[in-house]
């Protein structure tokens, strides 16, 4: 049996597991689910909601941004969540913009990327769906865009149909390449050396994360 080591006495892995269920997601058995959505929408914890309801009661919070000190509260730990979120991807020369969820997130760029200004993007063919969307902010805006396509045998990248979209050497003034770190269509993990390969091509990369797990180094894979 596969055993973890906590505070120096083996627990079994089943056990662990089963305390975890008891502690934080015992609703799921006294309620008869089994939850496996998670590609983006992650079940909470118990814990959390007791966390979060003690820092609730103990506290009153105005609205960020300004000088009071309720306002003040809410501002600094706002910051320090973008904080946490920057050290946890090592990701000190980006900033952190919380959004309700990826599709807004998504919405957001498609709006306010420069596509109109001879505007180029390309994404995979199993792309998120509200990536997608921004195909047609492209579109509407005047720019061009294109699908790289994935084997059907694999569901794998065609690296040669992707290494000639990003080698395009026509005079676009503005290229957005988005790039699925695993795909929400089929899980697929793609090899995420392509963000330098098209950043040295001089393309803007967004980075679709909401379905991938890991959060590997960055210096992994050449990035800044």
């Amino acid at each position: 049996m596969t055993t973890l080591t906590k505070r120096d006495v083996e627990i079994p892995y089943e056990a662990e597991f089963e305390q975890l269920i008891a502690k934080d997601y015992a609703r799921l058995a006294e309620q008869g689910h089994i939850y496996l959505d998670y590609t983006g929408g992650n079940l909470y914890a118990q814990s959390q909601l007791t966390k979060h309801h003690e820092m609730l009661s103990q506290h009153v919070f105005g609205n960020p941004h300004s000088t009071n000190p309720t306002s003040k509260l809410a501002t600094q730990l706002v910051d320090e969540a973008r904080q946490k979120v920057i050290d946890f991807f090592h990701a000190d020369d980006y900033f952190c913009i919380f959004t309700q969820n990826a599709s807004d997130a998504l919405k957001i760029i498609g709006e306010s990327y420069p596509f109109e200004d001879n505007g180029r993007f390309v994404l995979l063919s199993d792309n998120h769906n509200s990536v997608n969307g921004i195909r047609e902010y492209c579109k509407n805006s005047g720019g061009s865009f294109d699908y790289a396509p994935i084997h059907v045998e694999d569901l794998r990248i065609d690296e040669a149909e992707l290494t000639q979209l990003l080698n395009d050497d026509r005079p676009f003034e503005h290229k957005l390449f988005a790039f699925p770190a695993q795909s929400n269509v089929s899980g697929v993990q793609h090899d995420l050396r392509w963000i330098k390969k098209a950043h040295d091509k001089g393309w803007d990369v967004l980075l679709d994360a909401a379905a991938c797990p890991l959060v590997p180094a960055r210096s992994d894979y050449g990035l800044p």
